[in-house]
C-alpha cells in the first residue's frame, strides 16, 4: 500500500491575503446580482413596468454576464487573470454609478448590462485565479471561500436594502397604515359602484385629511383591454402596467382631490383596487432604490485598488514562458520543493497543447466540456436565483406578513442562511468530496421545492403557513449553499486543462448566465399568469425547478470525483477515457 504524499507546507501569511483580495470579485458578484431583489418592486412602480418588463429589468444583467464570460476567456488566456479581474472591478464601478441616476428604464438597463459584464468576468476569473495559485489539498476549500464571498455579498446587500428601505430620510414619526382612512375612501366611493379591494392608506402623523402632499396614489385596475395608453383622469395620470394593471400618480393630493379623481375614473374603469402609498413606500419608489445601487460604488473601487497588490497566476505565467516569475510566486505559496514539482507538472501538461477553440472542442475534451456545460445550466434552472432576485415577492405572495419590512427582512434571513451553510461546505468539500455533497444537497433542494409547491397548491390559504413556507425556503437555500452553489464552481475550475481553461470556463459560464436569464425572465410571467394561479396558486414554478433537481442527480453520476487530485492528474484522466 502506497503512503499518501505529504501536503506541502503552505505559507498562509502570503496565500490567504491574495485569495481574500480575489474573492472581493465574488463578493461584488453577489452584491451586484442581489441588489435588484430590494429594488425591483419600487423600480416597477417608478417606471410602471409590466410583468414582462419586470423580468427584463431583472434579467438584462444576466445577458451582460453571458457576454462577459465570452469575452473574458480569450482575454484572461492572453493577458492574464489579474487584468481580467481589474476589468470586472471597472465594470462594477461604472454600473453602480450609472444605475444610481437613470431617468428612464432603458438607461437603467444599459448600465445594468455593463454590471453584468463585470459579474460575468468575475464569475470566471476569480475561481480560476484561486485554482491556479492554490495547492491541490486546499483548492476546494479556497475556491469555496469565493462562494462564501458570493453569498456573503448577497446577504450584505439584502441587509443594506432592508436598512435603506426602512430608514429612508425624513420618515421618522410615520404612523402605520390607517384602516380608518381606508374605510373613509371606501364610503365615498361605494355610491359610484367601485369595488374596493385591499385598500390601505399610510397616514403621516399630524396630517388632518390623511393624505400628505406629494404622496403617490397607485391604482390597480381591471380595464377594458383596449385601454393601454396613459390617460389623464382629473388630477391623476393613469399609465398602463400590464393587460389588467394600471398605475396612477396624483400630484400633491388632498383627500377630496384623490376621491374626486377616483370617482372620475368610474366611467372608464368599473373596478378599482386602490392603494395610497405611505411616505416610506413613496420615498423608496422615488429615491430609496437609487441608494441601493449607489451602495456598490465604494466596494468596486476598493477591489480595483487591492488588485494592484497581488501577483499574476503562476500557471498563466508558465504558459507565457515566464517561469522564473511563476516559481517565485509558488515558492512564496508553499516553498521551493512545491514550486519545482508544480512547475514541472504544469510544463508537462502544457506540452502539445495550443489552447485553441479547436482543442477545446476535440473528442478528448468532449466529455468534460459537456459535463461542465450541463452542471452550469443545472445550477441555475434548479431555481436558486428566483429566490435571490424575487425572494421578497415570493414571501409576500405566500405569507400573511406582507410589506417592505416583512419581505425584505425575510430576504435578509434567506441570505444569512446561505452564508452559514456555504461555510459548512468549505469545511467538508475537501474531506467528503464533491459528489457526496452534490447528491445530498440536490436531494434536499428537490424536497424543499416540492414542499413549497404542495403548500402553495393544496392549502386553502397558504398565507396561514408563512413560517413553514419561510422554513422551506431556508432549507432550500441551505442545501444549495452546502452543495450546488460552491461545488459546481469548484468542479468547473478543476476539470478543464490549463491551456484551454479560460475558454472552457467562458463557454460553460456563458451557458450558466443564459440559463439564469431564462429563469429570471420567465418566473414573473409564470408567477403572475392568471391560469396558473387559478390552477396551482403560485406552485407551478417550484415543480419545474424540482424536476431539474432530478436531472442534476442523474448528471452527477457521470462526473468524476476530483477531491485531492492535482489539476494535471485530472487533466490526464480525460485522455484515458474512451
Amino acid at each position: 500500500m502506497n503512503a499518501k504524499p505529504l501536503a506541502p507546507p503552505t505559507h498562509w501569511g502570503y496565500l490567504l491575503p491574495i485569495c481574500l483580495v480575489a474573492t472581493l470579485g465574488g463578493l461584488l458578484f453577489g452584491y451586484d446580482t442581489g441588489v435588484i431583489s430590494g429594488a425591483i418592486e419600487p423600480l416597477t412602480a417608478k417606471f410602471g413596468l409590466s410583468s414582462a418588463m419586470t423580468g427584463w429589468a431583472s434579467g438584462c444583467v444576466l445577458l451582460g454576464c453571458a457576454a462577459g464570460v465570452l469575452t473574458v476567456g480569450p482575454l484572461s488566456d492572453r493577458y492574464g487573470r489579474r487584468l481580467a479581474m481589474f476589468l470586472a472591478a471597472l465594470m462594477f464601478f461604472i454600473s453602480a454609478v450609472g444605475t444610481t441616476f437613470p431617468t428612464d428604464i432603458w438607461t437603467f438597463i444599459v448600465f445594468r448590462f455593463l454590471g453584468g459584464l463585470g459579474i460575468g468576468i468575475a464569475s470566471i476569473s476569480t475561481p480560476m485565479y484561486i485554482a491556479e495559485i492554490t495547492p491541490a489539498h486546499l483548492r476546494g476549500r479556497l475556491i469555496a471561500v469565493n462562494q462564501i464571498a458570493i453569498v456573503g455579498g448577497l446577504a450584505l446587500v439584502y441587509f443594506a436594502n432592508y436598512g435603506i428601505a426602512k430608514k429612508g430620510p425624513g420618515l421618522a414619526g410615520v404612523a402605520e397604515p390607517s384602516t380608518v382612512l381606508a374605510e373613509t375612501l371606501k364610503s365615498h366611493l361605494e355610491p359610484t359602484a367601485i369595488s374596493m379591494v385591499n385598500a390601505t392608506v399610510g397616514v403621516p402623523r399630524g396630517t388632518a385629511d390623511g393624505i400628505q402632499s406629494g404622496m403617490d396614489c397607485a391604482i390597480g385596475v381591471l380595464p377594458d383591454a383596449s385601454k393601454t395608453k396613459p390617460t389623464r383622469v382629473g388630477l391623476a395620470t393613469i399609465t398602463a402596467v400590464g393587460e389588467h394593471e394600471f398605475t396612477a400618480h396624483i400630484p400633491n393630493p388632498s383627500a377630496n382631490a384623490a376621491i374626486a379623481s377616483l370617482q372620475a375614473s368610474v366611467a372608464d374603469y368599473p373596478k378599482l383596487v386602490v392603494t395610497v402609498l405611505s411616505p416610506s413606500e413613496s420615498w423608496n419608489i422615488h429615491t430609496g432604490w437609487r441608494w441601493m445601487f449607489a451602495s456598490g460604488i465604494l466596494p468596486s473601487l476598493l477591489f480595483g485598488l487591492l488588485l494592484l497588490a497581488i501577483p499574476e497566476s503562476p500557471r498563466w505565467l508558465i504558459e507565457q514562458r515566464r517561469e522564473d516569475e511563476a516559481r517565485a510566486v509558488m515558492t512564496k505559496v508553499a516553498g521551493p520543493a512545491f514550486a519545482a514539482s508544480e512547475s514541472a507538472a504544469i510544463k508537462a501538461s502544457l506540452a502539445g497543447e495550443q489552447g485553441t477553440w479547436r482543442e477545446l472542442l476535440s473528442p478528448r475534451l468532449r466529455l468534460p466540456l459537456t459535463l461542465g456545460i450541463a452542471l452550469a445550466i443545472l445550477q441555475q434552472v434548479t431555481g436558486i436565483n428566483v429566490f435571490m432576485y424575487f425572494g421578497t415577492t415570493i414571501f409576500n405572495n405566500l405569507s400573511s406578513e406582507t410589506g417592505i419590512d416583512a419581505g425584505m427582512l425575510a430576504q435578509a434571513i434567506i441570505g444569512g442562511s446561505g452564508v452559514l451553510f456555504t461555510i459548512i461546505a468549505i469545511a467538508t468539500v475537501d474531506k467528503w468530496g464533491r459528489k457526496p455533497l452534490m447528491f445530498i444537497g440536490t436531494a434536499g433542494m428537490m424536497v424543499s421545492l416540492i414542499g413549497m409547491g404542495l403548500m402553495a397548491q393544496l392549502l386553502e390559504d397558504p398565507t396561514t403557513a408563512s413560517a413553514a413556507m419561510l422554513g422551506f425556503i431556508i432549507l432550500y437555500i441551505a442545501c444549495f449553499g452546502l452543495s450546488v452553489g460552491p461545488v459546481v464552481w469548484v468542479i468547473l475550475a478543476e476539470i478543464f486543462p490549463t491551456a484551454v481553461r479560460g475558454r472552457a470556463l467562458g463557454l460553460a459560464t456563458c451557458c450558466l448566465w443564459l440559463a439564469d436569464y431564462l429563469v429570471t425572465q420567465t418566473f414573473p410571467m409564470m408567477d403572475k399568469n392568471p391560469w396558473l394561479i387559478a390552477k396551482m396558486n403560485h406552485a407551478f414554478p417550484f415543480y419545474i425547478y424540482a424536476f431539474f433537481c432530478i436531472v442534476l442527480l442523474v448528471v452527477m453520476r457521470f462526473v468524476p470525483e476530483t477531491k485531492g487530485r492535482s489539476l494535471e492528474e485530472i487533466e490526464s484522466s480525460w485522455g484515458s477515457r474512451k
